[in-house]
Parts: C-alpha cells; sequence; structure tokens
C-alpha cells in the first residue's frame, strides 16, 4: 500500500511539469556529486546561521524582558572558534548587541556593549552587502524575510546573500520565495530565485515526510536541505523536466530508484 501510494504522489508531481518547462543538460557523474554536496553543506550553512540567528533573538527578547528596543536593525553572524556570533546593529550601522551561539545553544549572557561599537571590517562587509541585498527586485512573498549574509566562496571581496521567508509556525513552510543575491563592490552582481511561486507547504504533525516538485534545477538546491533541517522532516523532491524523485533526510541527498 505504502508502494502504491509511492506511485500515485510520483504521478500526481509530474502533472505539474508544463510542456514549455526547459530541458537541462544531464549533468556528468562528477558534475552532479559537486552540485549535490554544495547544496548539502550550504543548506546547512543556512540552517545553522538561522538558528544561531533565532536563538540569539530569544536570548535578546528575554534580555529586554520582552519589551523590545527600537534601535536595532537587524544582525550579522560569523562563524568563529566558539560557535556562531551574532552581532545586532543599528541603523548606522554599529554593534549594541553581541551573542554567541554554540551547537549546545546560547554561550553565556547577552552582552550588551554601553555604547555603540564600530563593526569589524567583516562585520562591516556583510551589513553593507546585506543593506544592497534586501532592496533586491524580486515577487516577495510575504512582509517579512530573514536574512543570511556569507562570504562568496569564489572571491572573498564579495558575499552571498540569502533572503529567506520567514515563518512564525512549524506548520507553514514558505519553501518558495527564498533569494540568493550575489553583492560586490556595494552592488548586486546576480541573483536567482528558487521557485516559481510562493509556496507553502503544510507540516502535519502526523507527517514523516513532505513533498514538493522543482522546476528550476535538475537536482535539489541548498534551500529544500534548510528546509529539510529546519522541519525535522524528510523531503522527498521531485525535479523536472528529468523526473528524477530525491530523498532529502537533512543533508543527506540521494536520488530514488523509479522501480
Amino acid at each position: 500500500m505504502r508502494h502504491n501510494l509511492f506511485v500515485i504522489l510520483l504521478a500526481l508531481a509530474s502533472l505539474t511539469a508544463s510542456a514549455d518547462e526547459p530541458a537541462f543538460k544531464p549533468l556528468a557523474p562528477a558534475e552532479q556529486s559537486a552540485a549535490l554536496q554544495s547544496a548539502s553543506t550550504t543548506g546547512e550553512v543556512l540552517y545553522r546561521h538561522d538558528q544561531a540567528a533565532w536563538l540569539a533573538t530569544d536570548a535578546l527578547v528575554a534580555f529586554w524582558k520582552n519589551s523590545p528596543k527600537s534601535l536595532v536593525a537587524g544582525w550579522i553572524t560569523q562563524e568563529t572558534e566558539d560557535g556562531i556570533a551574532v552581532v545586532f546593529v543599528d541603523r548606522t550601522p554599529e554593534a549594541l548587541y553581541r551573542v554567541t551561539v554554540s551547537d549546545a545553544g546560547v554561550a553565556g549572557p547577552v552582552n550588551a556593549l554601553a555604547t555603540p561599537e564600530p563593526l569589524s571590517a567583516y562585520e562591516a562587509g556583510a551589513a553593507a552587502a546585506r543593506a544592497v541585498a534586501k532592496d533586491a527586485s524580486f515577487e516577495r512573498c510575504g512582509e517579512r524575510y530573514n536574512t543570511i549574509t556569507l562570504p562568496a566562496t569564489d572571491d572573498t571581496s564579495g558575499w552571498t546573500v540569502y533572503l529567506i521567508p520567514g515563518t512564525t509556525t512549524y506548520e507553514d513552510l514558505p519553501v518558495g520565495g527564498a533569494q540568493r543575491v550575489s553583492v560586490k563592490d556595494g552592488k548586486i552582481v546576480s541573483q536567482r530565485g528558487y521557485s516559481r511561486s510562493c509556496i507553502v507547504l503544510k507540516d502535519d504533525p502526523k507527517a514523516v515526510g513532505l513533498m514538493i516538485t522543482h522546476l528550476l534545477d535538475p537536482e535539489p538546491t541548498e534551500i529544500h536541505v534548510f528546509w529539510s533541517l529546519w522541519a525535522k522532516k524528510t523531503f522527498y523532491v521531485m525535479t523536472q523536466p528529468n523526473g528524477v524523485m530525491w530523498k532529502l533526510d537533512g543533508k543527506t541527498i540521494h536520488a530514488m530508484d523509479k522501480d
């Protein structure tokens, strides 16, 4: 019965593809392996930085005793030896609060700076790139987006900013609407979206997995990995038009046999 249900799901997913969808050139095994490894690694990094910002924000709200301070205009995250450092900034931007998040959670108390402090070179570069990327033009899926700013992997002078729709519930997963914006020298040099619509998956607590059809790549992306880790659920991603069903258990990705 479970096998039959899976076959039905495959058929339903296939119906979402149209005749004019782009035909992807098949990747060589080495290219596909590299693409999947990149999706896995980057997706996990996005998840870790997103969770660090979330935990740091909770710690900051508790520090304020639930009375938010209007001076905070955003945050920047950075990998350190002790975990992920989160700095909350004002509109200048200058640092207002610092929080370190390790694998075990928030490490130590919120460091509330007596006066705003200048950002480090890394923080200033990330904050500037984030400000540029937030003004990128694209169809937004909701009013609130979370940003994750990372150094570009191919150029140390550039930045990659991910804009991911925010959610306030565990039941609604806004898997559509994410954007990746590349910034260099204060300008957007490229950007891409990861869906053609504002897809929101309903995460039934009883569901053991979630399924989505992806039209823009021949393999799952870092955004699929991010949401699989975020939901702590297996994701089944059907890529079109190659008709491959992929199984994502967090950062682990593999193609499923059609039989």
